[in-house]
Parts: structure tokens; C-alpha cells; sequence
């Protein structure tokens, strides 16, 4: 598979997730992302549809009026607020399936798979993968904290899910009698130390450093499955993305690449061809 390279004729790119809107697109080259918060209620279409004309707004103000819009989106009510925003534009849009990409889907339901999940493992395969023939995991750090695996064949097997430290914290809340829920800056570059002197402290402490222990867990064992089912095979190219890619409760785990736009890069960087 040749490397990916960005396509002239894609002007922009969305990533709908339920943490985190974003819109991009490249200016000389270069990467320009921008970002909006979602609504709370993610199945809020009124909400969606402000969300939407907001991210189309700021990209028109930034880079010009769209043409052309490709899509990656885990929120329906989302994905159809911002189609008919964009047909009141006259704004082409394509809404890529997971299973619209390169990848050997070897899942049992290839098609419940988040396209998120999907894009950042093939990107992360394609780009430090493909060249040493390894395969690839790709860890997103989103509302939930996903790791999606291809071998160096190109087969997307699979992978896991958890909750992430947001969801953790509102959990203990609901799910106890007396704890608060603890507000976490899970994208802060800082992590709290281990030994919290109160019990919003010691919340923090718990949630974030349990999330980077589960994954680098995850990540080991993953790693030592995909060598048991293709021996002699390298170590796979590990990536992480998301808003907390680069936070400092995640800074310990082990990554060939870090970026939170590593799915709008991906949306831009496919071939034209997969979405014709």
C-alpha cells in the first residue's frame, strides 16, 4: 500500500465524535484544525445543527467557503444536522463508512465498527506501518477509550473498549452514595499525584492514573496477541490520538505517534478513489 498523501480536491474534513467536533483542512501543506464542543445530550439535533453551522461558519471565515465536505461521524443525530446545513450551502457532502476503507475487515459485524476507530488504525498503518512491514494499533482517547489493531497484512481484527476517565468519574458519582463527581481536565498536560489529600484528590488520582494502567495493560497484551497469531512479526506501529493524546496522564504510555487530529489527517489523506 503506497503512503498516504493529502488530496487536492478535498477541501475539507470533519470528525464528528462525541467529544470533540472538528473541522480541517490544509493551508500551504499544513494542517489547520479546528475544534468545537459537542452538546451534552449527543442525540440533541437542534444542538447539532448550531454545532454544525458553527464549524462551517469558522472554516469559511478561516480557509474560505466549502466546497466539498468528507466526513468520519459516530453521532447520527449529528451526521444529519450537519447534511442539511451543507445542502442549504450547496456543500457536496461524503459520509465515509468504515467500511469504505482499505482494510481486511475480519470482525464479526464489520459494519458497527466507529469509523474513528476505523480511520485512525489505517492511517496509523499505512503511514509507520506499510513502510517496515508491521502492523498497527491505534488508541483513541475520546469519550470512550478505544485500541483498534491491523495486522501487517492489512486485516482489521479487532480490538477493545473502555470507559474513559470522563465517563469513570461521572460513574462513581452516579453509581455511590456519597462521592462527588470530580471535575477532571483529562487534556491538561499535568497529572495530579498519586497520593490525593482529599477525596476529590484522590478521585483524580485514581481515575487518571487507573486509565493509563488499563491501557498500557491493553496495549502489552495486544501487542503479544498480535505476535502469537503471525510469529516473527515486528512489533506493531503504535499511535494515540484524541484530545488527550498529548495530556500528561498519558504521557507514560508507549507511542511511535501522537496526534489529536490523527482522524481528520486521515479523512484528508485518503485516496480518492476509496470514496468514489
Amino acid at each position: 500500500m503506497p503512503r498516504p498523501a493529502y488530496h487536492r480536491l478535498v477541501r475539507y474534513a470533519i470528525d464528528l465524535g462525541n467529544s470533540a467536533a472538528k473541522v480541517g483542512y490544509l493551508r500551504e501543506g499544513a494542517l489547520v484544525s479546528l475544534r468545537f464542543a459537542t452538546p451534552a445530550n449527543p442525540r440533541d439535533a437542534g444542538a447539532w445543527r448550531a454545532v454544525a453551522e458553527a464549524l462551517l461558519d469558522l472554516a469559511a471565515s478561516e480557509g474560505g467557503a466549502a466546497t466539498e465536505l468528507i466526513v468520519g461521524s459516530v453521532v447520527p443525530d449529528g451526521t444529519a444536522a450537519l447534511r442539511d446545513v451543507a445542502a442549504a450551502r450547496a456543500i457536496a457532502v461524503d459520509v465515509l463508512r468504515s467500511g469504505d476503507l482499505p482494510l481486511v475487515s475480519r470482525l464479526e459485524e464489520p459494519e458497527r465498527i466507529g469509523v474513528d476507530r476505523a480511520l485512525a488504525a489505517w492511517f496509523t498503518y499505512a503511514q509507520h506501518g506499510v513502510p517496515n512491514q508491521r502492523g498497527a494499533i491505534a488508541v483513541t482517547l475520546g469519550t470512550a477509550l478505544t485500541l483498534t489493531c491491523v495486522s501487517r497484512a492489512g486485516e482489521l481484527l479487532g480490538g477493545a473498549i473502555a470507559a474513559s476517565p470522563l465517563l469513570a468519574a461521572r460513574a462513581l458519582a452516579s453509581g455511590t452514595a456519597a462521592l462527588p463527581e470530580v471535575t477532571l481536565y483529562d487534556e491538561s498536560p499535568e497529572i495530579p499525584g498519586p497520593i490525593g489529600a482529599s477525596t476529590e484528590s484522590a478521585l483524580a488520582a485514581g481515575i487518571l492514573r487507573s486509565a493509563r494502567g488499563g491501557l498500557t495493560t491493553l496495549i502489552e497484551e495486544s501487542v503479544a496477541e498480535m505476535e502469537r497469531r503471525d510469529p516473527g512479526s515486528p512489533a506493531p506501529a503504535i499511535s494515540l490520538t484524541g484530545g488527550a493524546a498529548t495530556a500528561g496522564w498519558s504521557a507514560g504510555i508507549h507511542a511511535d505517534l501522537r496526534d489529536p487530529d490523527l482522524v481528520v489527517r486521515a479523512l484528508l489523506a485518503l485516496p480518492r478513489s476509496v470514496r468514489t
